[in-house]
Formats: C-alpha cells, structure tokens, sequence
C-alpha cells in the first residue's frame, strides 16, 4: 500500500498529533516517513526594517525560523526513531506552505501526505485549515486529514479557556 509518508509540521500540538499518527501508519505499513517543516519566506514589511532598524532583519527572521523548524523536525524524528521507523528530515523555503508540501511529495517521492487540520475558523472539527485543503486538492498525492480527538479538542475551545 503506502511505502514512503510525507509529515509536514508547523511545531503545534495538532501537528505533533498528526504526525504521531503518521508514525504509527507507517509503522504498521512498514513504510518510511520524510518530515517536512515549510520555513515562509519573510519579506519583512518596510515597518518591520524601520522598527529594527537593522537593514538584515529578514535574514535574521530566516535563521530564527530555521532553528525553530531544525526543533520541530527533531521531534518528529525521535518519534519515528523510537517506533523503529526511518524517517529523513527536509526544511523548506516558500510563501506557500501547501505548494512546498506538494512539490515536496512530488521530489521525495511519497505516496501518501499525513498532516492536520487546525480548524482555525474558531471552531474546532469545523472547516479544513486552508493549506490543508489546498495541499489535498491540488496536488496529486493523497491527503490523509488527522483531527485531533474529542478530548483533546475540547481542551482548546475558547469556552473552556476562559472558565479556567
């Protein structure tokens, strides 16, 4: 069936979720796993640049977000270290996250994407996060869409939040 999983990860909860699942997926294939963290191009606003004053803010940013990406690639590898799977490691550079994800897919040669939906149209469960749905829908790998449990879920309301 599957023999080569894509994770791409943000470094949320939802996301180490997701790829916790696609661990155990490809565990349970016995395929290999290639995590992928998608660092934004930064194109730091003029008021960013003035605000600093540092005329290499953008390149800073880069190398903050690199590390940052470095940690939660990381911990996807552990992960799959400790379930015994094979798991590569790519940071990539785009505007797009979903058009990283999808070319990634493409260049890695993966036949399946595993990633999370974040619902953030402030309903958890409700609408697909937009990068989810672009990565399912335009591009030519299959998506499987991990959603977080109920109990989970119900921790992250903002209902809940507040009465705490």
């Amino acid at each position: 069936m599957y023999k080569h999983i894509l994770i791409p990860t943000d470094g949320s909860r939802l996301s180490e979720e997701a790829a916790a699942a696609g661990i155990e997926l490809a565990r349970a294939l016995g395929a290999r796993v290639t995590a992928l963290h998608v660092v934004p191009e930064s194109g730091a606003p003029a008021l960013d640049r003035w605000a600093h004053r540092d005329p290499h803010i953008e390149t800073k940013l880069d190398q903050v977000f690199e590390k940052l990406g470095a940690v939660y690639l990381e911990t996807i590898r552990e992960a799959a270290l400790v379930a015994g799977i094979q798991c590569e490691c790519r940071l990539a550079h785009g505007k797009s996250p979903h058009e990283a994800i999808i070319a990634a897919s493409l260049a890695e040669g993966c036949d399946l994407v595993v990633m999370a939906s974040h619902g953030r149209n402030g309903e958890v469960g409700g609408l697909l996060a937009s990068e989810t749905v672009k990565a399912a829908t335009l591009g030519p790998v299959p998506v499987l869409v991990h959603k977080t449990s109920r109990a989970a879920a119900k921790q992250r309301t903002p209902a809940r939040a507040a009465k705490k």
